[in-house]
């Protein structure tokens, strides 16, 4: 039944690292009525969430390697700033979210499909999981 997921519904492990000269990290968290979960509101332009591949309407499903799935609001956010400089953000946008369910597949952060996004000041590049080095 399960099939090679397609490139475009490929969920995202976006890592966000903080600049010096920018205040948090660029997005902000909600949920939204009649869904479960917490997504991605408005990200701002320049910022260190845009390079991190974050994209508004996505749904985060762990931060830091922990399914948020039955987190509330505040822990949700408490988790993300536990990380200090930097996150990394579990997603997923809509069209993604919906083909999972179709599948019966449950999204993980340790699925081979995953696309690391890790961005700096200069340049954002996006990664196949096995060329990350993980420190």
């Amino acid at each position: 039944m399960s099939s090679e997921v397609p490139e475009n519904l490929r969920p995202r492990l976006c890592h966000i690292v903080k600049w010096p000269d920018f205040a948090g990290y660029g997005f902000n968290l909600h949920a939204e009525k009649g869904k479960a979960g917490q997504f991605i509101g408005q990200v701002d332009d320049g910022s260190p969430a845009q390079a991190g591949g974050l994209k508004e309407g996505d749904r985060i499903v762990e931060v830091n390697n922990i399914n948020i799935g039955n987190e509330n609001h505040q822990q949700v956010v408490t988790r993300i700033k536990s990380g200090g400089e930097e996150t990394r953000l579990l997603v997923v946008d809509n069209e993604t979210d919906n083909w999972y369910k179709d599948q019966k597949k449950v999204v993980k952060g340790d699925l081979p499909e995953v696309k690391f996004i890790s961005a700096s000041r200069d340049e954002g590049k996006s990664l196949n999981r096995g060329e990350l080095n993980v420190h």
